[in-house]
């Protein structure tokens, strides 16, 4: 029987490599047509929500890659018999075209190209009219074509040719050899050119050709005497002359001139203009200041123009007129812009008549949102959007006017006093400890002790991973404690001591000590209400905070606004790090030794690089913690002989580090790419010569200008932390701004608390945007407000479409009041081998992190939670495994040719190119 089956396999191999002329099966379906794909797609019975080609070859290839032995087969069978009803129907074309050749005297070569032009076409289209005029074509361009290859010549149209023709060009009696490109007209036409004897014919295109000669050399001499009057380009001839030989000239005032000399002629002429080249144009632009409501703009005028019409401007000595472009588009711009304003003003003045709104703010309103669009594009060129945009906010801001007063009545029922939102805290009398110091100076090791020590107490740290190891480290020192994070628990009833995530704090269970490390995080522009909130609202008699200097004047503030005592403890570093003076390259990378970028990109791209000569470990913030864990265990027990790493590494992870190299000293945060800040470089460094396993640490980087950035950095002070600090919108928050403005609709609620909230002390609504996101996607669903809040703070990002699709089908599970169960992960291969593949496995993570936490908020709907645990366990083992062994090359997914990691898409230059030909080919 197996015999048999593996008969049926070669068959059916041999017939797929015939017919698909040995090209993989992705490649090959792109070959067909689309009434053959329409037709496999019914015969798979694919239901596909679109019927664009592209979906319908995305579907069939997934088809073929998951199919057994019957499925291929009927695919097979199916493209088999479509090709042989096209080649029937290419036959029945072939006999159609001869048929019209049949009283013609041709030749085979003739026959052929009829059948070569004709082939592609549907049979409808062709007619014994076309056919004969293209042979007719076909024989006239072959005259032509003797014509050509007699004389030396190319015909271009219906009555041209040109040629290639030697001359001199004499400047101060030196001669240039230049080659001109030549045009002459045929005065009787092709048509009776082609009609006349060869020799006869020869003849006549030789006395034009002659006639055109004599014609470009009465132009060279004007163009000689010409440039000697020009005075700008004497000092330049000598550099721009010897150009001329470099290609065939067609025009000679469009005889090109090295873009660096047009820059040094204009810059003499008219220093203030600036220069830009393009492929084909050449930017002349300046910069104006205009004075507009006090305010000062400063903008550029541009223009582009063809590179011809720069030369022909400096040969003809008219670059002056160049200049006057420039002024009076300057003119126009002002003319146009003036109007702009005017009739914004206009519209502003007549919306704000009810309530006297003073033109001068008008103008201040007007000048404030205008100023930064021109200032950012360099432009007085405003499209009439941007007038709408400033007419929508400022009709929202009289909207806000009108309804201020109502608004303030209604928010004086909310909670302005942040502190009272944490009753049981206000009802201690706190003690705060802050533990002030730079990494590796035992001040969490500190706190932890008097941790210990206490009665009850609990940590909370800014990682899962940390909460973990605080978990294990009172655990073993004999501590009944219990772990609680987002997406999981493990509770001993017999506890007194919690380790959790610093958002997992219970502000209601009262606490002799609790620990707050990392309080430098308060400034966090996305997680810094947590530490707010922990330190407002921590239940504890003692409150020990652990961080860095920059958290020093906060940390004061808001202790006078609470009106609570501070104790601080400096703590210093135990062993010295140390800067080294030369870059570090790559293949000089010593045991113990990690390189730091910032972008999962980077860390995998270097890990490629490093590999080759050592053994690797990495860490990201991609990562699940139990990968990060297993990571940095590898590398602390010598598994591995170099760390890459993104930032991740900066927040206490107890790690043998005795050199840290910087692969770069930018990183983009979200918003833009900038440089490290001290802040970031010293905590970053900090991680180098841990105290007990080095005596020193280095810092350094693996070229010469990161090195420099940041050894300048590193010398640099600490800034301060600044007021005020963001703290979120708590439920009680949504649930009573919801019942002021009479509404469920959570993205209104989180909008009028970002805009309208205002708090007693130094605090400020925080960033909310990645919540008001989600809240735009939990408002399409019908569910309470409650529900809404709790979803809208899950830790998801829809960067992912993947965690999107999850987290919608979440929330419908929800609104249908249905248990939600968790997929199932089908068999994985050993290892990720490509970049996609290992980013498909973490957002399967993010997936089981995801129903975890909702498992904590909805326990009677995600009941899955086993399964889900057990799927992280085969992710992170693949992960991990995947991280030791493989590369994670990037290939194309048509031809399979090696891409960058950091190269945009998913199919490289050479197929995307080939797919627009066929697109537009159909």
């Amino acid at each position: 029987m197996a015999k048999k089956k593996r008969k049926h396999l070669i068959k059916l191999n041999n017939k797929i490599k015939s017919m698909f002329q040995n090209k993989p099966f992705d490649s090959a379906i792109l070959d067909f047509s689309d009434e053959t794909l329409y037709g496999l797609m019914f015969v798979l019975e694919l239901k596909g929500d679109s019927l664009e080609r592209d979906d319908i070859i995305k579907q069939i290839r997934r088809v073929w890659s998951e199919g057994d032995y019957p499925t291929r087969k009927v695919i097979v069978d199916f493209l088999y018999e479509q090709s042989k009803e096209t080649k029937a129907k290419q036959k029945s074309k072939v006999d159609l075209i001869l048929s019209f050749l049949e009283n013609i005297d041709t030749t085979p070569q003739e026959d052929e190209a009829l059948l070569v032009e004709f082939m592609d076409k549907k049979a409808n289209k062709i007619t014994k009219e076309k056919v004969l005029n293209r042979l007719f074509y076909m024989r006239t361009q072959k005259i032509l074509n003797r014509f050509s290859k007699e004389i030396d010549i190319q015909f271009i149209g219906a009555d041209s040719f040109k040629f290639l023709q030697g001359f001199y060009l004499h400047y101060n009696q030196t001669p240039y050899p230049i080659v001109l490109e030549i045009e002459a007209k045929v005065d009787i036409g092709l048509n009776n050119l082609i009609k006349l004897n060869f020799n006869e014919a020869i003849k006549k295109l030789s006395l034009l050709k002659t006639e055109a000669v004599k014609s470009r050399i009465t132009e060279l001499l004007e163009f000689e005497d010409n440039i000697y009057k020009i005075g700008y380009l004497q000092d330049h001839l000598n550099e721009i002359l010897p150009n001329l030989i470099k290609s065939p000239i067609t025009n000679l005032y469009h005889t090109p001139i090295e873009f660096k000399y047009i820059k040094r002629i204009f810059k003499e002429q008219y220093s203030k203009l600036k220069l830009h080249k393009d492929y084909n144009y050449i930017k002349i632009s300046k910069s104006y200041e205009l004075e507009i409501y006090k305010e000062k703009l400063e903008y550029d005028v541009s223009i582009d123009y063809e590179k011809n019409i720069i030369y022909s401007s400096i040969w003809t000595n008219s670059i002056e007129q160049i200049r006057a472009d420039i002024k009076e588009a300057n003119e126009l711009m002002i003319h146009n812009f003036n109007l702009f304003l005017e009739n914004l003003k206009y519209d502003m003045v007549h919306n704000a008549q009810s309530i006297n709104y003073p033109i001068d703010e008008i103008e201040k309103y007007i000048i404030r949102l205008i100023k930064p669009v021109v200032n950012s594009n360099r432009s007085l060129h405003l499209k009439q959007k941007i007038a709408n945009r400033v007419l929508y906010y400022f009709g929202e801001e009289i909207k806000e006017i009108k309804a201020k007063q109502s608004r303030q009545e209604l928010l004086a029922k909310t909670i302005r006093d942040f502190k009272k939102l944490f009753p049981v805290a206000r009802s201690l009398n706190r003690e705060i400890i802050f533990n002030v110091g730079p990494t590796n100076s035992g001040k969490t090791y500190s706190a932890m002790q008097e941790l210990k020590k206490a009665t009850s107490g609990a940590y909370l740290a800014p990682l899962r991973l940390l909460a973990l190891e605080g978990y294990e480290n009172l655990k073993a020192d004999g501590i009944n404690v219990s772990l609680i994070t987002g997406e999981e628990e493990i509770i001993d009833e017999d506890s007194t001591h919690i380790s959790s995530t610093i958002e997992m704090l219970n502000s209601d269970i009262e606490l002799d000590v609790c620990v707050i490390d990392e309080i430098q995080m308060i400034g966090d522009r996305d997680r810094g209400w947590a530490w707010a909130n922990a330190l407002i609202g921590a239940p504890a008699k003692r409150v020990i905070l652990t961080g860095s200097n920059d958290a020093l004047y906060v940390v004061q503030e808001i202790c006078k606004y609470l009106q609570e005592p501070l104790k601080v403890v400096q703590f210093e570093r135990k062993n010295p790090l140390v800067l080294m003076k030369k870059a570090t390259p790559i293949h000089k990378l010593e045991p113990n030794t990690a390189i730091v970028t910032f972008s999962r990109k980077d860390v995998l791209s270097l890990k490629s690089q490093v590999s080759k000569d050592y053994t690797v470990s990495v860490v990201y913030g991609n990562l699940s913690p139990e990968v990060r864990r297993e990571e940095a265990r590898r590398f602390r027990e010598g598994e591995s002989e170099i760390l890459i790493a993104t930032d991740a590494i900066a927040m206490g992870l107890n790690l043998p580090i005795k050199t840290l190299l910087f692969a770069r000293d930018n990183k983009f945060d979200g918003f833009q790419r900038r440089e490290l800040t001290t802040s970031e470089i010293l905590q970053i460094s900090g991680r180098a010569g841990r105290y007990g396993m080095h005596e020193s640490g280095y810092i350094g980087a693996l070229d010469s200008p990161t090195l420099g950035t940041i050894k300048n950095k590193f010398k640099g002070k600490l800034k301060p932390i600044e007021l005020p600090i963001d703290v979120m919108a708590s439920l009680e928050h949504v649930l009573l701004i919801g019942e002021i403005l009479e509404t469920d609709n959570l993205y209104n609620i989180l909008e009028f608390f970002a805009m309208n909230m205002e708090f007693e002390g130094p605090f400020v609504a925080a960033n909310i945007d990645s919540m008001m996101e989600l809240a735009k996607i939990v408002d399409e669903y019908n569910i309470d407000l409650k529900t809404k809040y709790h979803f809208a703070c899950a830790p998801v990002s829809l960067v992912s479409p993947y965690l999107e699709k999850v987290y919608r089908k979440y929330i419908k599970f929800i609104e249908q009041n249905k248990s939600v169960p968790f997929s199932t992960l089908g068999k994985l291969p050993k290892k990720a081998v490509t970049y996609q593949a290992l980013l498909n496995a973490e957002d399967r993570v993010k997936e089981v992190s995801l129903y975890l936490w909702l498992s904590f908020k909805f326990g009677d709907k995600f009941l899955d939670t086993e399964l889900a645990k057990k799927t992280r366990d085969r992710l992170n083992s693949y992960i991990e495994k995947s991280l030791r062994e493989s590369n994670f090359d990037k290939y194309c997914r048509i031809c399979g040719v090696n891409l960058s990691l950091n190269y945009k898409f998913s199919i490289c230059d050479n197929c995307h190119n080939k797919m627009k030909i066929r697109r537009r080919k159909r």
